[in-house]
């Protein structure tokens, strides 16, 4: 059996985080709680209903660049306020400052937030888990098509589970893909993780996929920059935004192209709250969250466009597998079907592996 490493790790509630290493710093503004960049996007209106809309996303005040999450965070705000010609007023609560990823869900269930933008807990209903089902989704291109726009199947498929859990999934984004960063070496097939710590997180399918080749090592992303530095972890996955944001390149320089899995928030209400709006309300916070998506994919193409010039200013060596070592991680992937099929339940990995030809 793979060794798994549980670091059991209190959230800090905080208006600051600080990750140890040389320039990984970020100081959030004193206002950062309930605040976003630039203030309110309409005339004030002391009679506004301010809502709370809780996230871990960065702020863009303080990580303005390569911040996809932050751009589509501010439309949707920016949205909100001007179609409801300022009646409500969006407070976002950026990284953390509300709770944990799991206190912010159980918090939209319960109701007690308004909006929030992050993604289904596998661990509240393991059915959430099958997005994370390594190469399922193939590219961005396929996303959109098949997921992230309005008359996608895969959005049916994730609103209904939503729904099961009482929230109403507002829209669905395409994402971040998530690659592979190491320390030590370049990782370009499966067997590269031999010996290598491999940091994970609360998810059974990413837990089962990575176990199988190293050991692995489950912790929050708080203590990712400092596991890296003093050697706990050696390698990881991170989207690339996530990657230059939080400096991991200074301690982590190969980056390789695996593209195993996606990172997908999307923005989300409890169900009876959104029951508790006028249509009207309700088509502008759909509208909204849709506008967001579509904010994300541009920033996001657009950073891709220009990340692989920030490497070679930075010293990253960065990798993209060939069609033969990417085959191997896909046969590794689909010789644990049997898995995933217990761990999201026969009818919904029938349903999704036929929709995405997996």
């Amino acid at each position: 059996m793979k060794k798994i490493t549980v670091f059991l790790l209190s959230i800090m509630m905080m208006l600051s985080l600080v990750n140890c290493g040389k320039g990984n710093t970020v100081t959030m503004p004193n206002n950062s709680k309930g605040s976003v960049s630039g203030g309110d996007t309409q005339p004030s209106n002391p009679d506004a209903k301010r809502l709370v809309l809780t996230t871990s996303a960065l702020d863009p005040a303080v990580a303005p660049d390569y911040n996809p999450w932050g751009d589509a965070l501010l439309k949707f705000k920016e949205e909100v306020e001007k179609n409801s010609n300022g009646r409500y007023k969006i407070d976002i609560f950026w990284y953390f400052t509300y709770g944990s990823d799991a206190e912010m869900f159980q918090m939209i269930q319960d109701g007690e937030t308004d909006f929030h933008f992050g993604a289904g807990m596998s661990n509240v209903d393991g059915r959430f888990a099958w997005q994370r089902i390594p190469f399922l989704l193939k590219d961005i291109d396929t996303v959109r098509e098949k997921m992230a726009n309005p008359k996608a199947e895969g959005f049916k498929i994730n609103s209904e589970l939503y729904a099961d859990n009482g929230i109403k999934l507002l829209a669905q984004n395409t994402g971040l893909q998530r690659n592979i960063l190491s320390s030590k070496k370049m990782i370009k097939v499966p067997s590269d993780l031999s010996g290598e710590t491999f940091r994970t997180y609360e998810d059974a399918i990413v837990n089962t996929f990575y176990g199988g080749l190293g050991n692995i090592a489950v912790m929050p992303s708080g203590e990712l920059y400092t596991s890296l530095q003093n050697g706990l972890v050696t390698a990881t996955e991170q989207q690339v935004p996530s990657y230059i944001i939080e400096k991991y390149y200074e301690i982590a320089p190969y980056y390789s192209y695996v593209g195993a899995q996606w990172t997908m928030y999307s923005l989300m209400m409890n169900m009876d709250k959104f029951n508790s709006y006028s249509e009207e309300d309700q088509q502008i916070f759909i509208d909204a969250a849709w506008n967001a998506s579509e904010a994300e994919y541009q920033s996001y193409v657009k950073m891709l466009g220009e990340s692989e010039a920030f490497f070679d200013k930075n010293g990253v060596t960065y990798y993209q597998p060939t069609d033969e070592e990417l085959k191997q991680w896909q046969d590794y992937a689909a010789s644990l079907g049997d898995s995933w099929k217990g761990l999201i339940g026969a009818e919904l990995y029938d349903r999704v592996t036929a929709l995405f030809d997996y």
